[in-house]
């Protein structure tokens, strides 16, 4: 099942761009921006949201490992789903704004831009912060108040 006919009706010309940027180096990057987005949620969940837990429920504070272990609490998920938007587009942020910097990379990232002017770093860092912005606008006021309620166990 391919998602392909509802992002050409949500997007139109969407089909037309992923065929001019196939390359080698896109499956590549998107491993890239999963992994940097994975390593911002947690690193915002451990340094920020844990903290924000303990301020509310001091007892807590010994509890870190333990709540690691397991099991997976319905609140972790749902603070996960709702970081995930903006931590990916940040991610992406990072990892156009880094091969921005290696000249071959950019090339074949921006490759189809001559067909598409849309299909370049700059544009679709633009594009990915104001993504990542109106995620966070709702994504992060839901993991405070998940954070700040108390976790079973």
């Amino acid at each position: 099942m391919s998602l392909d006919p509802l992002m050409e009706k949500l997007r139109p010309g969407f089909r037309a761009r992923q065929e001019a940027q196939r390359s080698w180096w896109k499956p590549i990057e998107r491993l890239l921006v999963i992994g940097l987005a994975f390593g911002l949620m947690g690193a915002f969940s451990r340094y920020a949201l844990w903290p924000l837990h303990v301020a509310f429920h001091p007892k807590d504070t010994e509890r870190f490992a333990e709540i690691l272990r397991g099991p997976v609490q319905p609140q972790a998920v749902v603070v996960l789903l709702a970081l995930i938007w903006p931590a990916v587009c940040l991610g992406g942020v990072v990892v156009n704004s880094a091969v921005y910097w290696v000249p071959p990379l950019r090339r074949v990232s921006e490759k189809g831009g001559d067909r598409h002017p849309e299909l370049n770093i700059g544009t679709a860092n633009r594009a990915l912060l104001k993504a990542a912005f109106w995620g966070a606008l709702i994504g992060l006021p839901v993991a405070a108040l998940i954070s700040a309620s108390p976790f079973g166990g």
